[in-house]
């Protein structure tokens, strides 16, 4: 009986360790509404676009703009190419423990492109820094003569 309990107790006290911390999220949301506008995905886009001074994939800004919603619960149309995934953003705290993972899950499904191997979040001081990293890959991949 004592060591059901227990295992009840210890499982939601892991949950809660790999559960995306919502006040936080709704923190950062809270911020990004009051200093910045929304975005439509198109000048989303541009506005990496210009950071990165090359002209993006429109798939690839899209899948980014959705999978940073789907996976860190921000809202992805007032992020901007200069925030940081961790200081502004707090990525690892706002998604769940395992967003790395479903964001190359979801990358390979979309564009047949493995990340799995080569991606580590902390290799990414901002979001240009990803975006940029992302629109390698897929370069790269079509440059590659298999394909």
């Amino acid at each position: 009986m004592w060591q059901a309990f227990t295992n009840i107790f210890q499982s939601l006290q892991t949950y809660a360790d790999l559960s995306p911390d919502a006040t936080l999220r709704r923190q950062v949301n809270r911020h990004l509404k009051q200093t910045r506008p929304a975005l439509t995905v198109k000048d989303w886009i541009v506005t990496f676009e210009q950071a990165l001074g090359r002209e993006l994939l429109p798939a690839l800004g899209e899948f980014l703009f959705k999978a940073l919603g789907t996976h860190s619960g921000l809202e992805a149309s007032r992020l901007r190419p200069s925030d940081r995934l961790i200081e502004d953003l707090h990525l690892p705290l706002v998604c769940w423990f395992d967003w790395p993972n479903q964001f190359c899950d979801d990358f390979l499904e979309t564009f047949q492109v493995d990340l799995s191997s080569n991606f580590d979040e902390a290799d990414f001081e901002t979001l240009q820094d990803l975006m940029a990293f992302l629109h390698e890959q897929l370069i790269s991949m079509d440059s590659c003569p298999s394909r």
